[in-house]
């Protein structure tokens, strides 16, 4: 059985996996040592002391993109009141939903999603965050009431986090004033960086939090903002990821042509230097010189394929991109799934409906898709939520999946095919046991605050709904 002490702070906690996905790829019979929630040693065979893993070892997912609070709205607008209906409407219906929230609310509502990642193989999110006032706009009186709501959520179920807060200023692209729902979201310039250094001052000391910002879209944001906002992050102290939603709809690029001139690849490029530390958050619409040069700068495509899904966003040019040898991650977005081997799972469909053609995501060094899709995912994840390269090696988090091989879909495959029979074949909860930085959070699939988290969401469902 899997030992029950915790290993946070402890030194030399070694761990026995028959099967581990290193860094190198597949690998049988290690014994993997930890301390201060770091991997210090990765050695063959079993090593006295060291406790026996109950399945197959795979490193933790980064879910790069999340918006907690939608999580309490998802699976309400599956009906069609609009002939018309799409994303916009859907947002339109989003924002009915903000009046209600509290920052109460939004903790209870992070604290069970997170649990939920957990359960799902996630260890770390980047929760980009972008309800910050009351309905009104008229700001809490801690300003960073709403960002500390869902990180303290994280810190208490233990699932890391980088927190982006938004900067939402705009409501179009023109410099339309805020209008409705939106004014929840809106920061002046001033306030943003106030609440950056505010919320620096008060997790700095804690590594399972971290701090990004994002641009919430080239069109609530305007050029001399963005010319303004980017150098300024890039030389503050606790610089870490840029992430932006862009070319979504394509709506969206046709305004930002009229506008600019340009598509949003294309003029977010020519404005500021775009690396690996940017996540360009689905990109669903590039034409193929943006293909090209979104690929060669290294930052990550954030693909959230299931919500892309369900809001009739498009299909990420994958094969195009991965051509080039273009970076990316996964994301649940809108939370209307949150599973990490379906988010995988339907990413890889989406190329083979467009293709018309199988197995297209991997490569020669991966030629097994589950392979391909897992280690991708959780490299670029991690480099975009600023923890180090994503995978089980020697100096990294000790951020681990225990799968179960229990399920009938993985009992008898090879090592080499498990990822491939977890992504495509099984429906069942695959996780057994989940750490993070060192810390056992799912136990035989259990997470000790899981029932109380339970309970929590259902009273604040059925207030809202009586509210509605």
């Amino acid at each position: 059985m899997l030992a029950r002490q915790k290993s946070w702070g402890k030194t030399d906690m070694k761990y026995y996996a028959q099967e581990a996905l290193l860094a190198e790829g597949w690998t049988a019979d290690v014994t993997i040592t930890i301390a201060d929630g770091k991997v210090t040693a990765i050695t063959p065979g079993k090593e006295a002391g060291a406790v026996e893993l109950n399945g197959p070892l795979v490193p933790g997912m980064t879910n790069l993109h999340s918006h907690a609070f939608q999580k309490a709205f998802a699976g309400l607008t599956e009906y069609r009141a609009n002939p018309e209906d799409s994303f916009w409407s859907w947002r339109d219906s989003m924002y009915r939903l903000l009046p209600q929230l509290t920052p109460d609310d939004m903790q209870i509502i992070a604290r069970y999603l997170y649990i939920e990642m957990l359960r799902s193989g996630y260890t770390s999110v980047v929760e980009f965050h972008y309800l910050h006032h009351q309905p009104d706009g008229q700001h809490y009186d801690d300003a960073a009431a709403t960002s500390c709501a869902v990180i303290d959520a994280a810190r208490t179920v233990g699932l890391a986090t980088t927190h982006c807060p938004v900067f939402y200023s705009y409501a179009n692209f023109g410099e339309k004033p805020a209008a409705g729902a939106q004014k929840a979201f809106f920061h002046t310039p001033e306030q943003f960086v106030q609440l950056l250094d505010k919320l620096h001052q008060q997790y700095a000391d804690d590594s399972s939090v971290k701090l990004g910002i994002a641009p919430h879209s080239l069109r609530a944001v305007s050029q001399a903002q963005l010319n303004e906002l980017v150098p300024w992050w890039q030389q503050h102290e606790a610089q870490g990821p840029f992430h932006i939603h862009i070319a979504e709809q394509m709506k969206e690029v046709n305004e930002c042509v009229d506008f600019y001139g340009a598509r949003p690849v294309e003029w977010l490029y020519d404005q500021v230097d775009v690396n690996e530390r940017w996540c360009l958050v689905h990109a669903t619409h590039l034409s193929d010189q943006e293909v090209k040069t979104m690929a060669l700068s290294k930052a990550i495509a954030g693909i959230c394929a299931t919500t892309e899904a369900n809001l009739g966003d498009g299909v990420f040019r994958g094969v195009d991109y991965l051509s080039y040898g273009g970076r990316w991650g996964i994301g649940s977005d809108s939370h209307i799934s949150v599973n990490a081997f379906e988010e995988l799972r339907l990413y890889e469909y989406g190329q083979r409906y467009t293709h018309q053609k199988r197995n297209l995501l991997c490569d020669e060094q991966r030629p097994h898709v589950g392979d391909y899709l897992w280690t991708e995912a959780v490299a670029g994840g991690a480099q975009v939520a600023n923890r180090g390269q994503g995978s089980i090696a020697v100096g990294e988090d000790a951020n681990w999946v225990v799968l179960d091989r229990d399920v009938a879909e993985l009992s008898a495959v090879a090592k080499e095919s498990l990822l491939d029979a977890a992504i495509f074949a099984a429906n069942e909860n695959l996780v057994r046991d989940v750490m993070v930085n060192g810390t056992w959070r799912i136990e035989n699939k259990h997470h000790a605050e899981w029932e109380q988290a339970q309970e929590d969401y259902r009273q604040m469902l059925k207030r809202l709904a009586a509210n509605a």
